[in-house]
């Protein structure tokens, strides 16, 4: 399991937070029928985690 599918599993974030990679780069996609409380938080998480490095994409 990739680190990145074990991240999104320990914080709660796989039922409503996807990951694929695109040229290399990461990218997390928060789906966008989460509340904004929901989407900010998981967007910190994530930005915590990987850094401005991370594509974060809501959809």
């Amino acid at each position: 399991m990739y680190n990145e599918k074990n991240f999104l599993i320990r914080y709660g974030l796989s039922p409503f937070v996807s990951h694929a990679r695109k040229d290399g780069r990461s990218v997390f996609t928060i789906c966008a029928s989460e509340s904004g409380k929901m989407i900010r938080h998981a967007t910190s998480l994530i930005i915590d985690r990987y850094g401005h490095a991370a594509a974060i994409q809501v959809a």
